[in-house]
């Protein structure tokens, strides 16, 4: 049985919230993104989450450019990564991004990781970003340009796919 907290965080958007939104950034393996055997460092995953994020957000008014005109930051404060099957050098992949719905002033995003074409499984991840304000203060209460998305979002205004 899963916990209260594990069915809040699962990618359907919770019991009482919205779909999930979703992007998907394709990527190449570069030649400085693998190690001298040609399979990718471990600590290039984050920056494929990024580009994930970055799609997503780009797509959904949550780019951040964004963030920035709002006077708003996002830093990361947890992230963690499963490791399924390595990536080579010119592999071509997909970063499958959703951003699922809370209550809590935070982002959370989920990824899956998929070489391309076959769909083999290479990682899959979370991540949780705070929201600070100007004053790098924590944001205890969605500022409006927040508010303004999550009600387009919640009506179904928002939602769907996007690469």
């Amino acid at each position: 049985m899963r916990t209260r907290r594990e069915r809040r965080s699962s990618s359907n958007g919770g019991a009482d919230g919205p779909p999930p939104l979703r992007g998907r950034a394709l990527r190449t393996v570069r030649f400085q993104e693998a190690d001298p055997m040609g399979v990718v460092w471990h600590g290039h995953y984050p920056e494929f989450l990024e580009d994930g994020r970055v799609v997503l957000g780009q797509a959904f008014g949550l780019d951040y450019a964004d963030f920035h005109r709002e006077g708003l930051k996002a830093p990361i404060v947890r992230l963690e990564i499963e490791y399924r099957s390595p990536l080579v050098l010119g592999d071509t992949f997909a970063v499958e991004t959703s951003l699922l719905w809370t209550e809590a002033v935070r982002l959370d995003h989920e990824y899956v990781i998929r070489r391309q074409p076959d769909g083999r499984l290479i990682a899959t991840a979370k991540t949780i970003q705070l929201l600070l304000d100007r004053g790098n203060a924590v944001c205890l209460f969605w500022p409006d340009y927040f508010q303004r998305l999550r009600q387009e979002w919640r009506q179904g205004r928002l939602g769907g796919e996007r690469d």
